[in-house]
């Protein structure tokens, strides 16, 4: 399968200041646009850096692997919007959007860039650079449904 252009993708943030929070977050998001894209920053940058938790090595291997494949075969994932990355530091509701921005920008240049082993997910276990790539871009689609928007 063909991996996502994650530049591409959240190219749009950087023209945020013409669009409303609303446009871009999803419906009963839990966190404001600067929140909602420090987290996918972090997730995108613990794939090469490494997750601060990991669940069980048994539940990895099982439900998350599970969970990972379903999103993979559907091309989308559902989960609860508010789920902070277990470990990671708070998310800080007073960023400018900007510099959430730009940390996710450089998130997804280290993530690009990358061309060793990936840190294991926390929930789905070890990916490959590819199935991190799409899962990276469903969890953007599912918090910023609006980036699709063009």
């Amino acid at each position: 399968m063909h991996s996502p252009d994650l530049e591409q993708l959240i190219k749009p943030l950087s023209q945020h200041g013409t669009r409303s929070e609303g446009d871009l977050l999803a419906p009963g998001s839990s966190w404001n646009l600067s929140q909602t894209v420090q987290h996918c920053a972090q997730t995108i940058r613990y794939s090469v850096t490494g997750y601060p938790v990991l669940k069980p090595g048994l539940y990895r291997a099982t439900v998350g692997r599970l969970a990972k494949q379903v999103f993979l075969r559907r091309g989308a994932m559902k989960h609860p919007l508010g789920a902070e990355i277990e470990g990671a530091p708070p998310l800080d509701p007073d960023l400018p959007v900007s510099d959430a921005a730009a940390g996710l920008a450089e998130a997804v240049a280290l993530f690009s860039g990358h061309t060793g082993a990936h840190a294991t997910h926390p929930a789905y276990g070890d990916c490959t650079h590819d199935e991190f790539a799409q899962l990276h871009a469903m969890h953007l689609a599912e918090h910023l449904p609006g980036l699709a928007k063009n």
